[in-house]
């Protein structure tokens, strides 16, 4: 064997061996379709954490993310089509700790896209699909596995407004667009009261909204830190941003490069940040990154 031969070899080996050890720091249970670990994403130096989203082996696409009562929680809708972007939805729980899904229920068959998650307190858990919004007794629907009996309250949304991601500001519920153009690319803030008044009758438009923010376009995700900055998330199958945001004029602060397909975001009690991208789904197998992990990380690191 010639040394050119024998060089190839050995860093081809020492490739293989880096992967095997970056895929063992992640948490959870490795899907059974993918024979390698996650790809290196930008702003590893921010990642703390790394968990597999529960659910990928069955043809779930990760959507919705939040951390309630210590766990994180994860919307996703199934399909392994890409041309399909609609399915039955399900909600999963997540030791952050162990990465182990400690449970999960499933949503109204009306539900079909479940691309965002906001925890209100006290059990009380909003879904968002893109035209509709569930507000959810959490500890119910886990025990029974349904949201059948845990449903409270479902609004229907009409107008400019859709539920393509929320977040819960400690008062109010914002509601966000997803869009590829600025004009519609927005975030809607209502008052909490929209559970009762709107639940099963009417349609809630923007003209309710208490305060209109324009976002990024193809935003994916929104959440707000303990200052009071609001969190925004865009991607797709090429591209993925984080964005830190004036809360009360939409001005971007800051913007940082994220993984493609990046999703919701929700911050936990300690301040640290938390994610999950769609990449490297069954429906999204083809892309060029494969990370389908649900994902913490320190935001004093990121660059």
């Amino acid at each position: 064997m010639n040394t050119r031969r024998l060089t190839a070899l050995i860093t081809c080996a020492i490739a293989l061996m880096a992967i095997d050890a970056y895929a063992a720091e992640v948490l959870g249970k490795k899907p059974r379709y993918l024979l390698s670990g996650p790809s290196s994403p930008p702003n590893e130096q921010a990642i703390t954490k790394m968990i597999w989203a529960p659910g990928l082996d069955d043809g779930y696409v990760p959507q919705g993310i939040t951390v309630a009562e210590g766990s994180v929680l994860l919307s996703a809708y199934r399909s392994t089509d890409p041309k399909v972007g609609r399915g039955p939805c399900r909600v999963f729980r997540i030791a952050p700790e162990t990465g182990t899904c400690t449970g999960f229920f499933d949503l109204p068959s009306d539900c079909g896209h479940a691309g965002g998650l906001a925890y209100l307190g006290k059990d009380s858990l909003v879904v968002a699909d893109t035209r509709r919004l569930y507000r959810i007794d959490m500890q119910q629907a886990f025990e029974q596995q349904s949201a059948q009996n845990a449903l409270k309250s479902t609004v229907v949304l009409a107008g400019e407004v859709k539920g393509s991601f929320v977040d819960f500001d400690g008062t109010a519920l914002w509601a966000g667009v997803y869009d590829k153009g600025e004009a519609k690319s927005k975030i809607y803030r209502f008052a909490l009261t929209i559970f009762d008044e709107f639940n099963g009758t009417g349609r809630l438009t923007e003209q309710r909204a208490l305060t209109t923010l324009a976002v990024p376009t193809r935003a994916q995700g929104a959440a707000f830190d303990r200052d009071g900055n609001l969190w925004v998330t865009s991607s797709g199958s090429q591209f993925g941003m984080l964005y830190k945001l004036n809360p009360k004029t939409g001005e971007k602060l800051a913007s940082y490069e994220m993984i493609i397909g990046i999703e919701d975001i929700g911050f936990d009690s300690a301040g640290r940040l938390w994610s999950v991208s769609e990449a490297g789904s069954q429906r999204w197998l083809q892309w060029s990154k494969t990370f389908p992990i649900v994902f913490q990380m320190d935001i004093s690191r990121l660059r």
